[in-house]
């Protein structure tokens, strides 16, 4: 290999900015730094009757045009799974009801871990990878549901989003009164040094109500009401905005001889699992495992300079 076949990363060359900035939303460049920064969605999907199923083409299109990094998903239903959302990971928690069920959806470009907890409607996931760690916590609260808030509040750290559909209605965050649960929750959020996020409107659209909800103990974090889309709730952007992940020198290493490894060793022990549980649940478990042995395997190392996967010669042409 020659040294040429390998670009240096401060370089600005047209062709392969191309290539940065078809992941990018809001760009800074300078001589050190190439970043985006960190934007959330909050949607539910209770507007038809498949939920995720019948409206994940509308999600996509939705997620592109924000080109959000993270997406906070309510109501996905039982169907969840239907349907992928390109280039992201999926995590999920299921409901109460068959109607229940939040996933949050998170860029593969960043680096997320979850954090196991057994609530229903509650994913928790740390974003790592940033200029500063990332915290997202996505609930749905049915009102058939008993929550008791302080079960979430061991997960509380520094750096913390909480969002979601909270059936809930406060006076002071643009809602016409407050009712019994947001006394309830705007209490719990003072008491835990918790803000409220404010929005630009309502989020019902059957109603002036606000009841999708968005706190942190960050600041510089604000919140946009989209009106677009079928679902009978608007769905919300947040936008941290000193918050960025670096997009420059930054590639994972996965030890894939160390993964192939592992696959072999086990192989005995996942196909005696197929015997004791039914397929879509040893399917679950199995892909569980990989992609943790996968996370568990990768290194993110910085580098002065990368070889791209396709000549120089051809880049210039795209």
């Amino acid at each position: 290999m020659k040294d040429q076949d390998f670009l240096p990363l401060g370089e600005s060359k047209k062709p392969r900015q191309a290539i940065w900035n078809h992941v990018q939303t809001e760009v800074r460049t300078d001589d050190s730094l190439c970043s985006k920064t960190l934007l959330l969605i909050n949607e539910n999907l209770v507007a038809m009757h498949n939920r995720w199923g019948t409206r994940a083409l509308e999600v996509i299109e939705l997620v592109y045009k924000t080109e959000a990094s993270i997406c906070i998903f309510t109501e996905v239903g039982e169907l969840w799974n239907t349907n992928k959302l390109p280039h992201f990971n999926i995590f999920y928690q299921k409901g109460t009801n068959h109607s229940g069920g939040v996933c949050i959806a998170v860029d593969k470009h960043l680096k997320a871990s979850r954090i196991e907890i057994d609530i229903p409607n509650t994913v928790v996931i740390d974003i790592t990878g940033l200029s500063e760690p990332v915290r997202i916590i996505g609930i749905y609260w049915p009102n058939s549901q008993k929550r008791n808030l302080d079960d979430i509040l061991p997960l509380i750290v520094e750096g913390t989003i909480l969002t979601g559909d909270f059936n809930a209605t406060v006076r002071e965050w643009s809602s016409p009164a407050t009712d019994k649960r947001g006394a309830v929750v705007k209490d719990w959020i003072e008491e835990n040094n918790l803000k409220y996020i404010p929005s630009t409107s309502h989020s019902s659209k059957r109603s002036m109500r606000n009841i999708d909800l968005s706190f942190s103990n960050m600041t510089t974090i604000s919140c946009e009401t989209l009106h677009l889309g079928t679902s009978d709730h608007w769905p919300i952007v947040l936008m941290c905005e000193n918050i960025f992940f670096d997009m420059k020198g930054t590639f994972s290493h996965t030890n894939w001889r160390a993964f192939e490894a592992i696959l072999v060793l086990l192989r005995t022990f996942w196909v005696e699992e197929q015997k004791r549980t039914t397929l879509d649940e040893w399917y679950c478990q199995y892909v569980r495992f990989i992609a943790a042995a996968k996370n568990r395997l990768t290194k993110w190392e910085q580098k002065e300079k990368y070889r791209p996967i396709l000549p120089y010669h051809i880049i210039e042409k795209l």
